[in-house]
């Protein structure tokens, strides 16, 4: 039996999901794994508060040098969010010679090159699998599972409130007002969920998956990135009515010019194994050149899915493998560079919805439109009129570069064959 203490800096909830699996299960990793997982000590801002779940014997405290010092804990589990505070306790634990095993993306997204830098010459590792897509091992597929591939896409849902939110409006038939709503009353969506509903926690973690996907290092400022907010019931509607869901999607694809990095509401068809994830889950579809796709689907957030993928990093770390894995893979090298393909000559199919004056030769004068702009339509729909004077057309092309796609609206918009300005999303 191989004794390993540990440390826990954060008790929120998902801390109370680590509290609650090791005060459960200690005795499951033991006889899986042979390694007696103890929980020694927990640094917490209010060590007085009363929790649910019950610390065993753990020290709990609020003096973070308990740990430092300690030189039995080599494993601390860091749970601080945001970036500053979080920054600072992540250095001084890996400063003191600790693994650090987290879930903050953020931290990761916009720091890894600091800490993973201090991490290599401190001789320590940082394990971060819950950081993305919570209880999915989407990491270690990438990381040890799709080892011999290139990866050639990426296309994710990576953010359980938004996908809830999505899928209500859709189901339900609600607005995105009442499904943020009750998204927050069921504990899906935060009291302020701005950073989740305007794309950037996605554009967070669509940073991290690039770094092991392509080795490439991404400022989270270079990922273009649109959020859900302006969707409404007749997005979704339409969306519908083209055979397809609208999805919030982080897309990495590695072109011959470049790489290509964005967050953005897109139609998934159907028939796409990404339109089926629904509610608070999380999917990411992966395309390696010799695996082929495949498809990672569980629950993105929560306490003990979160936990889940935190405690697999520690009894990897507990065991020896993390270590050899991280110093064998430069995940955070400064080292290789990617040209990142610009907004105007990203490559991918277009959604359009045209609402039009409803008399004769529109239709003929829109696809003519899109065609001298080098427009491809895939799939069209022409809405019956609405008694006002108005219809709606709606189409799908073949992928194209946006400058194209973005020139053909223009044009049309600027013809007088709109009575509105034009809506589009991307369109998987």
């Amino acid at each position: 039996m191989q004794r390993h203490p540990i440390g826990l800096v954060g008790w929120g909830v998902v801390g109370g999901g680590v509290v609650e699996i090791l005060a459960r299960d200690r005795r499951l990793f033991l006889d899986r794994c042979g390694i007696d997982l103890q929980l020694k000590t927990i640094v917490v801002a209010r060590p007085e508060r009363k929790r649910a779940q019950d610390p065993g014997d753990a020290l709990v405290t609020n003096k973070l040098a308990t740990i430092l010092t300690d030189h039995e804990i080599k494993t601390v589990i860091h749970l601080v969010p945001g970036t500053t505070d979080a920054r600072d306790i992540c250095l001084a634990l890996l400063n003191a010679g600790k693994h650090v095993v987290t879930a903050n993306k953020a931290l990761l997204a916009e720091h890894g090159d600091e800490l993973f830098a201090i991490a290599a010459q401190r001789g320590v590792c940082i394990a971060f699998e819950a950081a993305v897509a919570g209880g999915v091992p989407v990491i270690a597929g990438l990381r040890d599972g799709l080892v011999a591939n290139r990866i050639e896409t990426i296309c994710a849902i990576l953010n359980g409130t938004c996908n809830f939110i999505l899928t209500k409006m859709e189901d339900d038939r609600k607005s995105y007002a009442d499904a943020l709503a009750e998204a927050k009353q069921l504990g899906y969506a935060e009291a302020d969920p701005t950073l989740d509903v305007n794309g950037h926690d996605t554009a967070h973690k669509l940073a991290l998956l690039a770094r092991i996907a392509f080795l490439v290092r991404v400022p989270v400022l270079d990922i273009r990135c649109q959020g859900i907010q302006e969707i409404t019931a007749q997005d979704i509607a339409s969306a519908r009515t083209m055979g397809s869901r609208i999805k919030l999607l982080a897309v990495a694809q590695a072109r011959p010019e470049g790489l290509t990095l964005s967050v953005a509401p897109t139609l998934v068809p159907i028939g796409h194994p990404l339109a089926s994830v629904s509610r608070n889950y999380n999917g990411v579809y992966i395309v390696g050149d010799a695996s082929g796709p495949m498809l990672f689907v569980g629950q993105g957030a929560g306490a003990l899915p979160t936990a889940s993928s935190i405690l697999a990093d520690v009894m990897s770390l507990a065991a020896g493998s993390y270590q050899a894995t991280a110093k064998a893979f430069q995940f955070f090298s400064p080292e290789r560079q990617w040209t990142l393909v610009t907004k105007q000559r990203e490559i991918s199919a277009r959604y359009a919805r045209f609402v039009v004056p409803d008399r004769a030769g529109i239709l003929a004068g829109i696809t003519n439109s899109l065609s001298a702009n080098g427009v491809s339509i895939l799939s069209i729909h022409q809405g019956a009129p609405g008694g006002d004077g108005r219809a709606t057309i709606e189409v799908i092309t073949h992928p194209l570069d946006a400058l194209h796609f973005a020139s053909a609206i223009a044009s049309i918009d600027a013809s007088g064959l709109t009575l509105e300005a034009t809506v589009s999303y991307r369109s998987l």
